[in-house]
């Protein structure tokens, strides 16, 4: 997953008009595993990731999760678009 991948999925992931329930997200179960293998994964595979783990539900922010996301996201999502 490359920076702009990051970029295009956050936005997706923060714009609340975008409905992400019919994403299947299933794929990311166990990705910070180490026995985690890489995945092919759509941007709004990502973005539905990024909206479950990381906006909380107050609508802040969880920078940490986010960092968790991208860190293991950069050797384990292959994104295709």
């Amino acid at each position: 997953m490359t920076k702009k991948d990051v970029q295009l999925a956050m936005s997706i992931a923060i714009d609340s008009n975008i409905d992400l329930s019919g994403v299947d997200d299933s794929i990311f179960n166990g990705f910070g595993l180490p026995g985690f293998n890489p995945v092919s994964v759509t941007l709004r595979q990502v973005a539905k990731l990024i909206r479950w783990q990381a906006i909380m539900f107050n609508g802040e922010f969880d920078a940490y999760m986010y960092n968790e996301i991208v860190s293991i996201g950069r050797k384990k999502f292959i994104v295709c678009n």
